[in-house]
């Protein structure tokens, strides 16, 4: 007879961006993780990001949401609406094609923006982020976007008028798996 685990939030949330990062849910449902030989000698050789190459690497947030209500819930799928189109337009893939003047800096530096509802509690939303790297893809051109600004400060509201509670954990990407 097998063994249950119980995880709390952190646990999941960790679990789950890990998993994502490493590419587990891409593909099929039939995907299976295995360590292979190559697998074990890319991460003696490195794969594995160390502090010197970090920055080199796709930086990813994983921020859950916990509202207290749907209509808590519904406003702040509202208010982020604005900001993933703005991202998708000014930051992500799309970029290079609707802007004037084609800025290294700015282009393509958010690698995706996604959120995702929980299908086992309606009250949970999941924003996964993956930037280019850290301190210009995410510090610089994202978290100075008009929208995301202007989005930030009423998702703080609502937090202190408590009707969302926000955990995050952040990440640096390996070679192992794809997105």
């Amino acid at each position: 007879m097998g063994r249950a685990f119980v995880l709390s939030l952190g646990e999941i949330t960790l679990l789950g961006a890990a998993l994502l990062s490493l590419g587990y849910f891409a593909g099929s449902s039939k995907a299976k993780f295995r360590l292979s030989s190559s697998s074990t000698t890319a991460l003696s050789k490195g794969a594995v990001a160390s502090t010197t190459d970090s920055e080199q690497r796709a930086f990813v947030l994983a921020v859950n949401l916990k509202f207290t209500t749907l209509t808590h819930r519904d406003t702040f799928l509202q208010l982020i609406d604005p900001v993933c189109k703005d991202v998708l337009a000014n930051e992500g893939p799309r970029s290079k094609q609707t802007s004037a003047s084609s800025n290294s800096s700015t282009t393509e530096t958010t690698l995706s923006y996604k959120v995702a509802i929980s299908d086992k509690n309606p009250l949970m939303v999941l924003i996964l982020e993956r930037y280019s790297d850290k301190s210009n893809g995410y510090l610089k051109v994202h978290r100075s976007g008009r929208e995301f600004l202007k989005f930030r400060e009423q998702l703080k509201a609502m937090q202190e008028e408590g009707g969302v509670v926000i955990e995050g954990e952040s990440y640096v990407e390996t070679e192992l798996g794809y997105v």
